[in-house]
């Protein structure tokens, strides 16, 4: 099973309630995909390297991640895809690619992020199973 985990950039650490999911989620030794941006993505690689969990797959729109903090991660370079993109179109080439790519979806939004709520809308369109942690609530689906 493969566990696509995103978030706001201007969330820095994980609530419990989304720490309890996530582990839920290494006791059934799921594949997870995370993004190589600051905020949630960030913190779900500390996390996860902090419990020693190693089944992580390091998406990026670059050649290399931006941030990286799992040993032993894997990493799905979007590269070819994004050539020539520029800004918010360059990082949503590997939103998309791991939106396609997973099983089901944890999306936790400030409310305010135009990327995570564009996160949402992608899950939703391809109708993946999806956990949503929105504004301190967490919503299962």
């Amino acid at each position: 099973m493969k566990y696509f985990v995103s978030g706001s950039k201007s969330i820095f650490s994980l609530p419990e309630s989304v720490i309890e999911v996530i582990d839920f989620f290494i006791s059934l030794e799921a594949e997870f995909l995370v993004g190589d941006c600051y905020g949630v993505d960030a913190a779900v690689q500390k996390y996860l390297e902090s419990k020693g969990y190693s089944n992580v797959t390091i998406y990026c729109s670059g050649e290399s991640p931006r941030n990286s903090f799992v040993t032993g991660a894997k990493v799905h370079s979007c590269a070819e895809a994004a050539k020539g993109l520029t800004g918010s179109a360059f990082h949503y080439v590997k939103d998309i690619q791991m939106a396609n790519d997973c099983d089901v979806a944890l999306v936790i939004w400030d409310g305010k992020s135009k990327g995570s709520e564009k996160n949402i809308h992608r899950i939703l369109d391809l109708n993946k199973k999806h956990n949503f942690f929105i504004n301190g609530s967490l919503l299962w689906v």
